[in-house]
């Protein structure tokens, strides 16, 4: 009986050993598994990661390309406000000067208004009226109406003087 009791023990340690010789070789093949796991994770991650990149690098030259069309727009912006900026400054000058010729005109016109004027008051201004000699005291009392193409007689020719110094005619 010992040597059953015996026997029993070892197939027991031996059992027991091969349990955890089964349990180490399943736990490596576990390791194996879930190290080429871990592999395969890392290998896609990479690949994303590689991928990220090329778009940022792509990213990045779109945003270089588009800052240089800027630039060359602005250059252009900046050619055609100082060509308008010119443009300006001559528009200007023709205005100033048509409105100087304007001037010109305006004032070559009032002069000739003036002289055809001048010259219309001298056609149509009668001849100098000749004195009449001196009225007589008698005479001056006396109201006269001259007949129409006359010349005036002596009361209307000191009306005329009154409204002319704006006082009645006295002794000096």
């Amino acid at each position: 009986m010992a040597l059953v009791l015996r026997e029993a023990e070892l197939n027991r340690r031996e059992a027991a050993l091969r349990r955890a010789e089964e349990a180490r070789a399943e736990d490596e093949g576990s390791l194996a598994r879930a190290s080429s796991a871990l592999e395969e994770e890392l290998g896609l991650r990479l690949g994303a990661l590689e991928q990220r990149e090329r778009e940022l690098e792509q990213a990045l030259g779109a945003v270089e390309a588009q800052r240089e069309r800027l630039e060359m727009v602005r250059a252009e912006y900046e050619v055609r406000r100082e060509g308008l900026a010119e443009r300006t400054r001559e528009v200007e000058a023709e205005r100033n000067r048509l409105r100087d010729e304007q001037a010109q005109l305006v004032c070559a016109s009032l002069e000739l208004e003036e002289r055809k004027r001048a010259a219309e008051s001298e056609v149509r201004a009668p001849a100098p009226v000749l004195a009449a000699p001196p009225a007589r005291p008698a005479d001056r009392t006396a109201r006269v109406t001259p007949a129409p193409g006359t010349a005036p007689g002596p009361k209307d020719d000191a009306d005329w003087w009154s409204k002319q110094l704006g006082s009645p005619l006295e002794a000096a």
